[in-house]
Parts: C-alpha cells; sequence; structure tokens
C-alpha cells in the first residue's frame, strides 16, 4: 500500500480527496464517545507529538514544517526542514525523548533534500532541540541513505519513531522496493549475506548508538546490529502495549494481506516471500507468484518467523495503531485497540485477548483474516476519517486522531468523563504506602493508611479527602466510583461528598467496611451541580473509617485502590 501517491496520482485526484473528504462527518461508532474538531488548517498532516499541556507539535509531509499547536490553535512553525515529498516521502515522524521535560529533545524522521520537493537525497532521523517554540538541530542519529546498487524507490519509506519502555528509540523502515529476487537482501528474506540497510524495525540509544542487547548483535554488519525486527514491506504504525511494553506495528501488504503484528525481539515479518498468514500460501507479483513458507526466510540467529494477529485480503491501507488507555476511556476499552486506515476511511477498533498477545476473535474471524467487506466492517467503529496517518493520547487524556486528507486533527471524548484525584490529603491516620496515583484505577494498587489518633468518639481514625476538577462546570449526572477494603472487622466505612451550595459535607454511602476490595458506586442525578464549584469546577469527597466492635489489629489499616468522580459531558 502507497499511502502518498502525489507522484503517482495526479494532485487533482489528491485535492478531489480533500474536497470529499471535507464533506464527510467523523464518526466513532463506539457507545459513550464523541468527536470533536480540535485544529484545522494543516497541510497534509502524519505524525505529531505532545510535548505539554494542551501544546502539540504536527508534521506537515509536504512542506516538512513541524506546526505548534496551541490550546488548538495553530501558533507558529518551530522548524521547516527542506524535503523531497514526492510519492510517500517528506516529513514522516516525530516523537519526543522519555525525559523531555529536562533536555527538550525532539527527533524527526525526514526524507532529506536541499529545498521543498527537490531530488532525494536520504531518509535520516535527526536530534533537535525544543526551546522557545523553536526546535534547534543537535545530533543526526541515523541516515538511511541512497545506494546506487539498490531501488531506491520513492515509496516504503515508513518513518514512525517511538521510545520504547526500555529508553530505546524505535524507527520503523519500509523498503525502498528493494531486496527483489534479482538484487536479493536479508532484510528481505531473499539472501543470506548481501545487507539491504532498510526493511524492518530499528533498535537506538537515543544518542543513535546500537544497544549491545540488540538480537543481532553479534552480525557483521552495523546495519543489521541495529535491528530489533525485518522482513517488513512498509509501515505507518508502531506503538507498545502499556500493559505489557509489547511492540505491535501495522505492515502494508501488496495486493493481498495488510497486517497487525505483534513483534518481539528478532521478529521475521516474512516480506518478501509471505504476506498474512503462512498457511495461506498468499502469491503476490513481488514473490514471483510462488507460495513460500516460513522454512523459506533467511534465518538470522536470534530471529523468529510469527504470523500476523490479523490480516485484511483486501488491503484496508493500514497506518496508525494505538492502544487505548488512562481514565477518559471507558473500563471496558481500556487496553483495546485502535487502527487506522487509507482506503476505506474508517477506524477499526479490536478486543485484546486475557494474554494480550493477540485478539478476541470469534465465527467467521477467528482465522484471524478478514477476507470479505462483510467480515472487514466487523472491526470498524470510525467512518469519514480519510486517511487517518497518526493517533496519540494528549495530556488530557483524550485521543487525537490527524485527518491527512483535510489538514485537521480530531479529539475523541467520553460522554461521561472519568476524573482522577489530582490532591490527596490525609487528614487522619498515619501514611503507610501508595500514592495519588494509586487511586485512579482499580487495579489492586492501593494507597494505605493506618489507624491515627482520635481525639473524640465522633472523631474516625481515618479520614482521607481526594479532590478532582470536573470537564464541566455543570452536569445532569455525577458519580464518585469508589473501591477499597480494611485489614480488620468491625470498621465502618463511610463516604461523603462536598457540598459548595451549602458548604457541608453530605454523606452519600455508609455501611461496613470488607476485608477484600468491594465497590460503591455513588450516583448523584438530582441536583448533582452542588457538587462542582462553578467557579473553578472542583469537586471534592472524603472518605472515613471508624470502629463500631471489638478490632483484630490495634493498628488497622485502610486501602483505597480506586476514588474517582465521573462526570456527564454530554
Amino acid at each position: 500500500m502507497d499511502r502518498f501517491k502525489s507522484s503517482r496520482l495526479a494532485l487533482s485526484v489528491i485535492f478531489a480527496c480533500f474536497v470529499a473528504t471535507q464533506a464527510a462527518s467523523q464518526t466513532i461508532n463506539l457507545a459513550s464517545y464523541f468527536v470533536e474538531l480540535y485544529t484545522t488548517g494543516l497541510s497534509f498532516p502524519t505524525t505529531m507529538c505532545n510535548i505539554g499541556p494542551n501544546e502539540w507539535l504536527v508534521c506537515e509531509k509536504n512542506t516538512g514544517q513541524v506546526e505548534r499547536v496551541l490550546n488548538g490553535s495553530m501558533v507558529g512553525v518551530a522548524l521547516d526542514l527542506a524535503v523531497s515529498n514526492n510519492s510517500e516521502r517528506g516529513l514522516l515522524g516525530i516523537t519526543k525523548h522519555p525525559n523531555f521535560a529536562s533536555n527538550g529533545f525532539i527527533y524527526l524522521y525526514y526524507s532529506r533534500a536541499t529545498v521543498d520537493g527537490g531530488t532525494w537525497l536520504d531518509n535520516r532521523v535527526e536530534r533537535f532541540v525544543y526551546s522557545g517554540g523553536s526546535l534547534t538541530f543537535n545530533q543526526t542519529i541515523i541516515i538511511f541513505p541512497s545506494d546506487a546498487s539498490q531501488a531506491n524507490g520513492a515509496n516504503h519509506d515508513g518513518g514512525i519513531i517511538e521510545f520504547g519502555p526500555d529508553g530505546k528509540l524505535y524507527v520503523i523502515t519500509g523498503d525502498l522496493n528493494r531486496g527483489r529476487f534479482a538484487n536479493p537482501r536479508i532484510e528481505q528474506n531473499t539472501s543470506t549475506v548481501a545487507v539491504a540497510g532498510v526493511g524492518g524495525i530499528h533498535r537506538l540509544n537515543d544518542d543513535g548508538t546500537i544497544p549491545a542487547d540488540n538480537p543481532f548483535i553479534g552480525h557483521a554488519d552495523p546495519r543489521i546490529q541495529g535491528l530489533f525486527a525485518y522482513g517488513i514491506r512498509n509501515s505507518f504504525g508502531l506503538t507498545f502495549d502499556p500493559f505489557t511494553n509489547r511492540l505491535w506495528i501495522t505492515e502494508n501488504g501488496p495486493n493481498v494481506y495488510d497486517e497487525v503484528n505483534y513483534c518481539p525481539m528478532g521478529f521475521n515479518s516474512g516480506w518478501l516471500k509471505i504476506m498474512g498468514p503462512d498457511s495461506r500460501n498468499a502469491t503476490y507479483s513481488e514473490n514471483g507468484n510462488t507460495a513460500y513458507d516460513a522454512s523459506q526466510l533467511t534465518v538470522l540467529g536470534g530471529s523468529a518467523y510469527r504470523d500476523p494477529e490479523f490480516s485484511w485480503l483486501a488491503p484496508i491501507g493500514v497506518t496508525a495503531i494505538l492502544f487505548a488507555r488512562g481514565l477518559k476511556f471507558e473500563e471496558g476499552d481500556r487496553g483495546n485497540v485502535f487502527i487506522g486506515a487509507n482506503n476505506t476511511g474508517q477506524i477499526y477498533y479490536f478486543n485484546m485477548n486475557a494474554t494480550r498477545d493477540g485478539f478476541i476473535l470469534g465465527g467467521s474471524l477467528s482465522d484471524k483474516v478478514a477476507d470479505t467487506t462483510t467480515e472487514r466492517n466487523m472491526n470498524a467503529i470510525g467512518t469519514g476519517w480519510g486517511v487517518t496517518t497518526d493517533m496519540k493520547i494528549g495530556a488530557d487524556g483524550y485521543l487525537y486522531i490527524t485527518h491527512f486528507t483535510n489538514g485537521s486533527v480530531y479529539r475523541v471524548r467520553p460522554v461521561s468523563e472519568e476524573c482522577g484525584p489530582d490532591l490527596l490529603t490525609l487528614l487522619r491516620g498515619n501514611y503507610v504506602s501508595g500514592d495519588l496515583a494509586a487511586t485512579h484505577f482499580a487495579d489492586d494498587v492501593r494507597y494505605v493508611a493506618s489507624k491515627g489518633i482520635a481525639f473524640g468518639t465522633q472523631d474516625p481514625p481515618i479520614q482521607v479527602q481526594v479532590e478532582a476538577t470536573a470537564p464541566v462546570a455543570s452536569t445532569l449526572e455525577l458519580q464518585f466510583k469508589f473501591e477499597g477494603s480494611v485489614n480488620s472487622v468491625n470498621l465502618q466505612q463511610t463516604i461523603e461528598l462536598f457540598n459548595w451550595t451549602t458548604n457541608q459535607f453530605e454523606v452519600m454511602d455508609q455501611r461496613a467496611a470488607t476485608l477484600t476490595d468491594s465497590a460503591v458506586d455513588i450516583v448523584e442525578p438530582t441536583n448533582p451541580n452542588r457538587f462542582i464549584r462553578a467557579s473553578d469546577r472542583r469537586m471534592r469527597a472524603k472518605i472515613s473509617y471508624r470502629a463500631t466492635g471489638i478490632v483484630s489489629s490495634s493498628i488497622w489499616q485502610a486501602r483505597i485502590d480506586r476514588a474517582t468522580f465521573k462526570v456527564q459531558v454530554l
């Protein structure tokens, strides 16, 4: 699949697509979410990076400009690079260093030229320093040069870059049309000797050096030493599962089999001999219309072939991939996967399985392949998206999606928004363990306090207060969702919400505390706005514990696993 075809298709086709897409509304057919325009006026945006509260850097493919977007408005150009921009070349990838807050490092992947639209010189990743709204060159990280002995195709450039949970930089490159049987190469599984230099995932230290624990570090060629995975035709999607730290990518097929792959270290995706599941024996012009199997691939020590976790027989032009995470996603959606496309204008959604190494698929999709349009649409949850080039979760927890064809970024938000506390105060008792973040999810990570001194019979020996900011100043429904436990019997738990009209706490729930986590869901549909301070949208809750009989421990504890507010936005 070629995502950007300005050199192969007439520009009039591109702009016809632009106009048609402008008229189509963007939908998310997933219960409890809505779509809103965040910013527009961009020129073919590819990838974006959230660098602070309400501040983004967005890459434009053809101009080579990195646009600054602040609070939804374009406020200036942070950098203007000269890029070759025919076909899929251009300014393609952006990411920030894990320590961006202290070092200001931004990394960019682009197709270098002397002027915009000029002759392609190479693809490269470079590091810049962001300061005062501008990016300044710092260091070249890696270069994928022109090679007179190989193809340097204007398509299959890849370009997605991300830092992994291990602090390493992951760079995905397409094959640049290299490694065909007439000029075989290792990365395309057509040689055991010659090196293409592209067609895989490169894993690097933040300064571009090669980590000593890379899977092929023992190979003689540094281009192979830098690889984490190979056998990849082209890709516009790379992300890490926040629950397992595993790497996932999308991969674009020729006329058959776009893929979604889980990529362990040393992964061989099979290109150019295999697309789709090995058992399908896919044939296409680039593999000589020959059915190959995994035993015929180029095996590097430490490598392993793995079938895709999902494929589309008729390519959708698969693009971005992102795992849902954070409080702004409904509990049943957290950890599941959003995937973008070029050919269909749709967004796809997959539920992860229990081991998080594949998707929950049943019926006609149990073979992990969408063979028909009907099967393809089983996982489609969004329409009107044109070309989705990137998806990111912002600092505010919302899902942001780039719309390449109409030059916009959209934001997906929940209808009822969960708000984790941003302030926790231990009013009575003694701190034991945990922190503010421990109260955001029912994940068995807890904030723990022990019995303190009570100066009167009515004073609870443990009392915790939490505060959060509502997304709106007025709502039709407010909830307080609590989950917690204690380590002794005969303890009472009381939950109160603060009424900003009377300046008094109201008791909303009182019950016997339990030895294992139990959930309390307080729903307030009647005048819920009394619990939201209109001036700053603050909400406050208090959880108290006291003994009602003989306790089994003189220093008993309360353990809070979750204490969040949920506010209806629409």
